[in-house]
């Protein structure tokens, strides 16, 4: 376990960007219902724009910490890879190491709805994926570029209490039998990133009151995703 230990100084920035997360869902929620445009459920905290930049500044402060001066980081809008499927996907950060793409990373969050958001945030992992690896494998983007998912999800009632197995034409993997749908979420990261999906991943949990975080699965977690950072960073040296 203890190549999973967090410092306590990651402990520190980590909460510093999830209390980010909460902030910013928080302020958008308000603005929102002012402004008379309220949505059903939490919706409407997560459509006002960068409620995930303190998880980004994590990040971009990694790579530096790394010593990665040269990369040139493109985000949202201009950090755009080709697709496969469609022309072009907008990824959350982009980094470029001499004049090549050479990590994209994807955020996801998830607050309420539970059942139809992990659904949604699973379909759109592997579109995601899938169309890019296709794009690579036909020579349309840097066949070393790596990948980076993020998933953040709250904790609440429903996040950590069993869910029940839906009713299926086949076999359902007996491994969900019983689990919740932040155990749910860091399966989802072990196998997509074990199957190559994505090459680096992270499965977080948020407490809001007090503020803390926890990690479902700690091989889906910061420290190893952090390992598999300065493994990757490596080649951009």
């Amino acid at each position: 376990m203890d190549a999973y230990l967090i410092s306590d100084e990651d402990q520190v920035r980590i909460l510093d960007a999830i209390d980010f997360w909460i902030r910013s869902k928080g302020d958008q929620l308000d603005a929102t219902q002012a402004s008379g445009r309220a949505q059903g459920g939490n919706r409407g905290a997560v459509t006002g724009g960068r409620h995930l930049a303190g998880v980004n500044q994590l990040i971009v402060d990694e790579l530096d910490r790394l010593g990665l001066h040269d990369l040139d980081l493109k985000f949202d809008r201009g950090a755009v890879l080709p697709g496969f499927y469609r022309s072009t996907k907008a990824w959350d950060l982009l980094a470029i190491w001499r004049g090549e793409p050479v990590l994209a990373v994807e955020y996801k969050s998830m607050t309420g709805s539970e059942g139809r958001n992990m659904n949604n945030r699973a379909d759109e992992a592997f579109g995601i994926a899938e169309d890019l690896s296709q794009a690579r494998s036909r020579g349309l983007v840097n066949p070393d570029l790596r990948t980076a998912y993020i998933f953040l999800m709250e904790e609440t009632s429903a996040t950590t209490r069993p869910v029940r197995l839906e009713r299926a034409a086949g076999h359902i993997d007996p491994v969900f039998s019983g689990l919740t749908y932040m155990d749910r979420m860091a399966i989802m990261c072990h196998r997509v990133r074990e199957t190559g999906l994505y090459d680096l991943t992270w499965a977080v949990g948020v407490r809001r009151e007090p503020l803390d975080f926890f990690e479902p699965d700690p091989s889906v977690g910061w420290a190893e995703f952090k390992a598999g950072l300065a493994r990757a960073a490596g080649n951009w040296r």
